[in-house]
């Protein structure tokens, strides 16, 4: 099975389906900056990861995989993780991670090696997601270009358009579209970027919804 990934549940007994919602989305940003460091990986029985988080919980996987989905219980309070900066969600985002991780990969003999350069590689970023999703299009007098960058944080997920010139030096950034922190949301919002002329840039939706678009002037 190809694998897709992880996300976390709180399965906190005081905690209704609203705060649980909360929590899967504050730690949406590590998983995803997390995600993408890792190489395409292949396991016989499993194609994602649920850490549920369970105060007086064992570490454990969880015997049962459905759907290729494995749980993995954690044992943490997650109240605890709303008295946290934001700094510190992400650090113990990532820690709650590891811990989940260096158990499946007791479990399973999963091999370590893949986790832990994804984990050296978010401290190196700053526990900070910001990529860019689309490739540079350059104007039609090819002194600027434009590039879709995208930044997932606690709270939310943005798309900008970010205009530099040749010496990638920012010349100017506009926030497109925000959405909750699930790049799922945004991907139908982002199509083909298409500059007008030298002062103005459009960003077109994906089909269904090519006709829609976004234009920015830059004077």
């Amino acid at each position: 099975m190809l694998f897709r990934g992880f996300n976390f549940k709180d399965r906190s007994p005081q905690h209704h389906k609203p705060k649980q919602g909360q929590f899967y989305f504050e730690t949406n940003c590590i998983v995803y900056l997390f995600e993408q460091f890792l190489p395409k990986l292949h396991f016989d029985d499993v194609s994602s990861v649920q850490f549920e988080c369970c105060p007086n919980a064992e570490l454990a996987c969880q015997p049962v995989i459905m759907d290729g989905l494995l749980p993995v219980t954690i044992p943490y309070d997650v109240s605890d993780f709303y008295h946290l900066s934001d700094l510190e969600k992400k650090k113990k985002t990532l820690d709650l991670m590891m811990d989940g991780l260096q158990v499946i990969c007791k479990d399973k003999g999963w091999d370590e090696e893949p986790f832990l350069y994804a984990y050296q590689k978010v401290v190196e970023k700053n526990y900070t997601f910001k990529k860019t999703y689309k490739n540079l299009k350059s104007s039609p007098n090819r002194k600027l270009r434009a590039k879709i960058e995208i930044e997932i944080g606690i709270y939310d997920c943005t798309a900008s358009l970010v205009i530099e010139d040749q010496q990638q030096k920012h010349i100017y950034s506009e926030v497109l579209y925000k959405t909750k922190p699930r790049f799922d949301l945004l991907y139908p919002l982002l199509g083909d970027i298409k500059w007008m002329s030298n002062d103005e840039v459009r960003v077109h939706e994906r089909k269904p919804s090519e006709h829609q678009f976004k234009t920015v002037y830059l004077q």
